[in-house]
C-alpha cells in the first residue's frame, strides 16, 4: 500500500502573490483596469463580487442564498478555464476562490479578471465565511501545490461534512514516493475532523476528463457518503461492484468502512452480507473478511470442519446411524443430545458455498455419513418438513440460505432451505434418549426464537470417535 500523500507535485500557476517586487498598490491597480472576465468561455454565476476587492468589514451575502441548498463546485485558486500547452486546468461553470488582486494567468484569458471569483486576502490569509456559508460546498477541487495552512482550513470549513468531496489535482506518480506534500498533509488533516478520508483516483459521479493538465488525483469523500454508497451497492445485489470500491479505497479506509458497516449489514440484510462477504474472499481480499467479519465466514469460505449446534438446545446437528435410517436413500438429521461428545465423527460438517446469480447458498455435508442436508418433501400436520441426509435428489433440494445474525453476543445462523424457504430448528419434544428432531418451519418475520439459531464452530478435536450407537 503506497503513501499516496507523500508524492511530488507539479508547479502551480503564477500567482501574484509569489511575486515579490510587485507592491500590494500596483496589484491592486493591474486588477483594476484589467479586462472584465471572460463569459463567454465561462458561465457567469451571476456573484455579486466578483469584481470587488476583499471585503471583510461589511455584512455582505452570502452564499448559497438558500441554506438547504449545496453550491455544486469550487475550484479554490481556480482561475476558470485555461488552456496551454501543457493541457487545460480550471472550470467554466463553478465559483474561484482566489486572491482579490489575482488575474488569469494563462490562455486564452490570460491578464484578464477571473470569473466568478470569490476574494481572499493572500495565499496565506484565506478566509472566505464572509462570502461562503459553512459546510455548504458539495464538491471543492483543488491544485496540490497551490495549498497553503490556511487554505486547508478553509476548504475543510466550506465542505459539506455529509456529502461532500474534495479533489486535489498534481500529486504527480502516485506509485513512487516522493517529496512531502506539506499543504496535503495539512488539508487531511483538517478533513478528517470532518469525517472525510482519501482515496486514491476515485471515480467520481462528475466527469473530469476535459482537465488534461493533471494527471492523477486524490479525493477526500464524506465516511458517511461512502458507508451508504457501498451499502446500497450491496443491498442491490451488485457484489463485484461493491468489491471493486474496496479495491479502490485502498487498505486503511476499507478497513475503517467494513468496520463500521459490518453489523450493519448483518443485521438489515444478512443474505446480501454473506453474498458480499464471500465475493471479498475469492477476489483476493480474505484479509477483510479475517479482520472485520465473524470468525465462521472463514471456516465456512475454506470449507473447514464445523460443528452445526442449535443455540436453544445446544444440540449438534447430526445424522442418524444406518438402522435408524427413514430408508436407504435418506437419514434422519437430529439434533444429538450428547453435546459432551462434540468430538464424535457423527456432527462434522462441511459447509459447501454455491455461487448462484443472486447471491451465495450453501450445501450442507456431513462427513461421517456423506450425505447432503435435505428438507422432506412431505409435511407433517404443521407444515413442517423433516430434515434429512442424502445423495440423491435435484440441486435445489439440497441448497441453503445461510443468515448471520447476532444473539446475545454470540454469532449465529438462520438456516434457510431454498426450495421450500422453510427456517431449519428442532423439535421441543425429545426421543427416548433425549434426541429432537430437525425440523423445516415456516419461520415468521421479526421471530427471535434461539430455537430457529445456530452456531458454526470449526471442529476443533484431533480424534473422532466413532459412534457406537
Amino acid at each position: 500500500m503506497y503513501n499516496t500523500l507523500n508524492a511530488k507535485v507539479l508547479e502551480p500557476q503564477l500567482c501574484l502573490d509569489d511575486i515579490p517586487w510587485i507592491p500590494r498598490e500596483e496589484q491592486a491597480l493591474r486588477w483594476k483596469h484589467a479586462d472584465r472576465p471572460n463569459y463567454d468561455n465561462n458561465i457567469d454565476l451571476k456573484f455579486p463580487y466578483s469584481e470587488v476587492p476583499y471585503l471583510e468589514d461589511y455584512d455582505l451575502v452570502k452564499i448559497p442564498i438558500d441554506p438547504n441548498v449545496l453550491i455544486p463546485h469550487v475550484d479554490y485558486w481556480g482561475e476558470g478555464k485555461v488552456i496551454s500547452d501543457e493541457g487545460e486546468r480550471g472550470f467554466p461553470s463553478c465559483y474561484n476562490v482566489n486572491s482579490e488582486y489575482q488575474l488569469v494567468s494563462g490562455a486564452p484569458d490570460q491578464n484578464r479578471k477571473i470569473p466568478n471569483r470569490i476574494p481572499v486576502r493572500s495565499k496565506e490569509d484565506c478566509n472566505t465565511s464572509n462570502y461562503v456559508r459553512d459546510n455548504s460546498v458539495f464538491l471543492v477541487t483543488v491544485a496540490a501545490a497551490s495549498l497553503t495552512s490556511s487554505s486547508a482550513k478553509d476548504i475543510a470549513r466550506i465542505v459539506n461534512s455529509d456529502r461532500g468531496t474534495v479533489v486535489v489535482f498534481g500529486l504527480g506518480d502516485m506509485f513512487r514516493l516522493g517529496d512531502e506534500s506539506q499543504g496535503v498533509l495539512e488539508l487531511s488533516a483538517e478533513l478528517q475532523k470532518k469525517g472525510l478520508i482519501v482515496i486514491l483516483n476515485a471515480t467520481p459521479s462528475y466527469s473530469f476528463t476535459e482537465v488534461t493538465y493533471y494527471k492523477s488525483r486524490i479525493s477526500f469523500i464524506s465516511k458517511y457518503k461512502l458507508e451508504n454508497d457501498l451499502y446500497n451497492t450491496v443491498a442491490s445485489g451488485n457484489y463485484d461492484t461493491a468489491v471493486y470500491m474496496v479495491q479502490r479505497f485502498g487498505e486503511v479506509t476499507s478497513d475503517l468502512l467494513i468496520q463500521e458497516l459490518m453489523p450493519r449489514l448483518i443485521s438489515a440484510i444478512p443474505r446480501n452480507a454473506i453474498s458480499f462477504a464471500y465475493k471479498l474472499w475469492i477476489r483476493d481480499e480474505k484479509d477483510i473478511v479475517r479482520k472485520h467479519f465473524p470468525k465462521s465466514f472463514q471456516n465456512i469460505f475454506n470449507e473447514d470442519a464445523v460443528t452445526i449446534v442449535n443455540q436453544q438446545y445446544q444440540q449438534p446437528l447430526k445424522l442418524s446411524i444406518p438402522k435408524y435410517d427413514q430408508d436407504v436413500n435418506n437419514s434422519v438429521a437430529w439434533g444429538d443430545t450428547y453435546l459432551s461428545d462434540i468430538t464424535s465423527g457423527r456432527v462434522i460438517w462441511k459447509v459447501i458455498p454455491v455461487w448462484k446469480c443472486d447471491g451465495i447458498k450453501f450445501k450442507l455435508y456431513n462427513s461421517y455419513r456423506k450425505r447432503f442436508l435435505k428438507l422432506d418433501e412431505n409435511v407433517n400436520k404443521n407444515g413442517d418438513r423433516k430434515g434429512l441426509g442424502s445423495n440423491d435428489g435435484n440441486e435445489d433440494e439440497h441448497l441453503f440460505y445461510l443468515e448471520p445474525s447476532v444473539n446475545k453476543g454470540t454469532e449465529v445462523f438462520f438456516i434457510v432451505n431454498q426450495l421450500y424457504g422453510q427456517t431449519l430448528n428442532v423439535a421441543v419434544k425429545e426421543d427416548n434418549v433425549g434426541d429432537r428432531l430437525v425440523l423445516g418451519h415456516d419461520y415468521g418475520e421479526g421471530n427471535t426464537s434461539e430455537i430457529f439459531m445456530w452456531v458454526i464452530t470449526a471442529w476443533s478435536s484431533e480424534i473422532a470417535v466413532e459412534p457406537q450407537n
